[in-house]
């Protein structure tokens, strides 16, 4: 299979044009639904994930993630990091995206995150780094997990806002997650805001114990930790 996406680019260098947070998530959705064949099931299986991936077309320009976990994974000044999106000139059309796995070790949530994080990068980037291939800048790096946190784009950095936008919606869409928290704040008797329009949301200023177990709940059925659930309903206003 072909993962196809498209979006508003500039025609000559191949970059993308201001996306809003929404735009984004959309896009990560329609990536989503192409490789999963239960678009319904939480987690995302990264496996599939990684194999869909090898065969792209962003805005009809052929692109493949070939992935490497046994690259020691490092910034410009020697320090260790947990990813790596860049290209090679020898490599026509692919996008080469590395994962420190002995950073990563056992957390598989940190895996999942910096894989979707990475991926946003070749699915955003990867078009306008193959054009540029040999020139400076065109390797981005993850350092940290507070890199995948970064929400803001007044200011920043855009690619580093679509990489992470893109990260937050594939990993947890806001449907499945508005689904999900309804599901279990019901099962765990935690009150519910009517915001009207059939969007309830949940109350923050409920039992803290039932609202820390519905939270480690969640990021159990999506394969994240609780922060980037907690994250992911700020973000889609699910909490209020």
């Amino acid at each position: 299979m072909t993962i196809e996406v498209a979006y508003p680019c500039v025609r000559g260098s191949l970059e993308p044009r201001a996306l809003t947070a929404r735009q984004i998530w959309t896009i990560a959705e329609q990536v989503r639904r192409q490789f999963l064949p239960r678009y319904g099931k939480p987690s995302v299986d990264v496996d599939r994930l990684m194999l869909a991936s090898r065969s792209m077309k962003v805005n009809g320009v052929a692109v493949a993630a070939h992935w490497d976990f046994n690259l020691q994974v490092r910034d410009k000044d020697g320090r260790e990091a947990l990813g790596m999106t860049e290209v090679n000139r020898a490599l026509s059309g692919v996008v080469m995206i590395s994962l420190n796995t002995e950073l990563i070790a056992e957390r598989d949530y940190l895996k999942r995150s910096t894989l979707a994080h990475e991926l946003g990068h070749a699915l955003f980037d990867g078009p306008s780094m193959l054009r540029t291939a040999g020139q400076p800048a065109f390797c981005m790096v993850t350092p940290d997990e507070a890199h995948l946190a970064t929400r803001t784009s007044g200011g920043g950095d855009w690619r580093e806002f679509r990489a992470n936008e893109f990260m937050g919606a594939l990993l947890v869409p806001r449907p499945l997650l508005h689904r999900e928290l309804v599901r279990r704040s019901i099962a765990l008797s935690l009150p519910l805001l009517d915001r009207g329009e059939d969007q309830p949301v949940l109350r923050a200023a409920g039992d803290p114990v039932r609202v820390e177990e519905l939270l480690f709940d969640l990021a159990e059925r999506f394969g994240v930790s609780t922060a980037f659930i907690g994250s992911r309903l700020r973000r889609y206003a699910l909490v209020q």
